[in-house]
C-alpha cells in the first residue's frame, strides 16, 4: 500500500508540474501586439520585418509621427487632439527604447513602457485621454520627450 501511495503521490507531482509548465509558456508573449488596457492610451509594437492587420475605423485616426535619432526624439514635444496615434519610427542606427517618465522606474504612464525596438522599426500608442505625458530612451536617458494630448 506504501509502495501504491509513493506511486500516485509521483504522478500527481509530475502532473502538477506539467500543468504549471505548459500555463507558464502559454503566458508568454512576445513584443508584437497590442496592449489594452481600460481608460488607457493603447500600445502597439511593430516591427518592421511583419505586416500588421488592424481594424479600420469609421473615421480616420489622426496620426503623427516622432523620429528617434543619435540626438533623441524629433520632435522633442508634440501637441495632439485625443484620438491621436504617434508612431515612434527608430532611425539611431541602433536599438532604443521608449518608457515612461520618470527614469528608471518607468510608473507614471505605463503604457508607454513600450521596450526597445531595433533601427528601422516603430512602436505606437493611441492616446484617447488628455494629459501630458513624459517619456525618455531608457537606454540614453538624456533623450526625453513629452505628448501633450488635448
Amino acid at each position: 500500500m506504501i509502495k501504491l501511495n509513493k506511486i500516485l503521490i509521483g504522478i500527481a507531482v509530475v502532473l502538477v508540474l506539467g500543468i504549471g509548465a505548459f500555463l507558464l509558456l502559454s503566458n508568454q508573449t512576445n513584443n508584437t501586439g497590442t496592449v489594452n488596457v481600460s481608460s488607457t492610451p493603447v500600445a502597439t509594437l511593430i516591427p518592421t520585418s511583419s505586416p500588421v492587420a488592424t481594424a479600420t475605423p469609421s473615421a480616420k485616426m489622426e496620426e503623427k509621427n516622432v523620429t528617434v535619432n543619435v540626438n533623441g526624439f524629433s520632435p522633442q514635444t508634440l501637441t495632439i487632439k485625443t484620438g491621436t496615434k504617434v508612431t515612434w519610427t527608430n532611425k539611431s542606427g541602433e536599438t532604443t527604447t521608449v518608457n515612461s517618465a520618470p527614469h528608471p522606474t518607468h510608473t507614471l504612464f505605463p503604457f508607454l513602457n513600450l521596450g526597445s525596438f531595433d533601427d528601422g522599426a516603430s512602436v505606437e500608442v493611441v492616446f484617447d485621454k488628455a494629459g501630458t505625458y513624459k517619456y525618455h530612451n531608457h537606454l540614453n536617458p538624456s533623450q526625453t520627450g513629452t505628448v501633450v494630448v488635448e
